[in-house]
């Protein structure tokens, strides 16, 4: 019978011998050095793996491997549970029963995920550009100055990174700190954690769980529209929280003004602090999405595909790497080069879905720059360039090429200018954004209002 921490190692490893003598050498190290065990209950040994996703694999494709190299070990024949939160490939080979080890083992294992969050979502794997570099700074240098910035309130639409973000800090935190005491949540799951308290009538555990932190990251805050109880609760969290100093950041696909039924002092506690927007990435910022995220692939997607994608899927940096996901398991499933043509005829429904939420013509567009801005539609056709015309009109060519399909210099054409132009103004109107407060507003008003047509 194996006990303790020396005793799981031992079994383990008699585990890991069955192992190599059925698996490949590449799959072998493969497994062994990215699973850690961790401790021994009953018939049952808990095994420490990375994320879901890593089990989820596992359990595919070698779970009956492993359970067969469990089995009939000293006449007990064990079961594995996957813990995720875990990272072994800094781990050395060494003898279980040395102090050292132990000592090494112990320093090395520990939880590298904050509970609720994406192993993946982390500052070095969110790929910046000047459409979420505002919101990416902020974020950051919350997760290192904590109460500087507080509170720190992201929004922008679906899809487009804020959870990222905000799990970023919760890594960040506790990778330069281990000790603080970090708590991410969905504003539903807050909902569920409240109604369950007041049930159980344990309100007291509820108020410490969420006001004896750190940093409190809350999600989609929107979600407490027209909750009164619920925003009671959340106003006086937020004050206990904020009266000592600790960071709280929070995210929603709105502003704070903006949300329907949120009572007027909680809109000000969240605007009392820095408010910053991500807007929907530019094609070389969903470039270097798909770049970054194809580097965890061992399947590699040509280039020229990568590019095919990022100028067809503009509205959701989700929709973005799901498309990218669907091309590496067919390449792997197949065995082929994905090709433009394959890419096209594979991500159909994610191109029709995303046609579907545009469906938006260059004439809409610059009808709805020239009234908003109060110009004619030939002062944005037009040559002038006095500033009132000026930006008004590379703004309209830049939400053309954000809006809609059509290439740089089919949106020229529709402007009277050359396709240096267009790309000229989709570079520049980002920039100008960040740097006008106004200017940033009215292209969200303009966005808006052409999607809800």
């Amino acid at each position: 019978m194996y006990h303790g921490d020396s005793g799981v190692r031992q079994l383990w490893e008699v585990a890991c011998m069955r192992l190599k003598g059925v698996l490949n050498p590449v799959t072998y190290e493969q497994i062994v050095h990215n699973i850690l065990p961790l401790r021994i209950e009953t018939d049952n040994v808990y095994l420490g793996i990375s994320d879901s996703f890593f089990g989820d694999w596992l359990n595919d494709n070698y779970g009956v491997d492993i359970s067969k190299a469990l089995k009939d070990i000293d006449g007990i024949s064990y079961s594995y549970v996957f813990e995720e939160g875990y990272r072994g490939e800094d781990i050395e080979d060494a003898e279980p029963d040395t102090g050292a080890a132990e000592a090494h083992v112990k320093s090395v294992i520990k939880p590298m995920v904050p509970r609720g969050c994406n192993a993946q979502h982390t500052f070095d794997n969110f790929a910046v550009g000047e459409e979420n570099r505002y919101s990416y700074t902020a974020a950051r240098t919350a997760a290192e100055n904590p109460g500087l910035y507080n509170p720190l309130y992201i929004y922008g639409g679906t899809g487009l990174g804020k959870t990222h973000l905000l799990q970023a800090v919760a890594h960040h935190v506790l990778s330069l700190n281990p000790a603080a005491v970090v708590k991410y949540v969905t504003c539903e799951e807050f909902l569920n954690c409240y109604v369950a308290s007041i049930k159980n009538q344990k309100m007291g555990e509820f108020r410490d769980s969420f006001r004896e932190v750190d940093v409190l990251l809350v999600d989609d805050v929107h979600f407490l529209s027209t909750k009164t109880q619920l925003q009671e609760e959340f106003f006086n969290t937020f004050n206990a929280l904020y009266n000592h100093n600790k960071q709280i950041i929070m995210t929603s696909d709105k502003q704070p003004a903006e949300i329907h039924g949120l009572e007027e002092r909680l809109v000000s506690r969240f605007e009392s602090g820095l408010t910053t927007e991500i807007f929907p990435p530019g094609f070389e910022t969903r470039l270097a999405i798909l770049q970054l995220v194809q580097e965890k692939h061992l399947i590699k997607i040509d280039e020229a595909v990568l590019r095919f994608v990022a100028s067809r899927i503009s509205s959701s940096v989700r929709r973005l790497i799901g498309s990218l996901t669907r091309l590496v398991a067919y390449a792997s499933v197949s065995n082929v080069q994905v090709t433009e043509l394959m890419a096209e005829e594979l991500l159909r429904p994610l191109f029709e879905e995303e046609q579907s939420s545009k469906n938006i013509t260059i004439e809409a567009i610059q009808k709805a720059v020239s009234e908003h801005f109060e110009l004619s539609r030939s002062d944005i056709l037009g040559s002038q360039r006095p500033r009132n015309m000026a930006e008004p009109r590379m703004l309209a060519m830049y939400l053309c090429r954000e809006l809609t399909n059509h290439s740089f210099p089919e949106i020229g054409q529709a402007f009277n200018k050359n396709h240096a132009t267009v790309m000229n103004a989709v570079k520049k109107i980002p920039g100008l954004c960040i740097k006008d407060e106004k200017l940033r507003r009215s292209a969200e008003i303009i966005k808006r209002r052409l999607r809800s047509n």
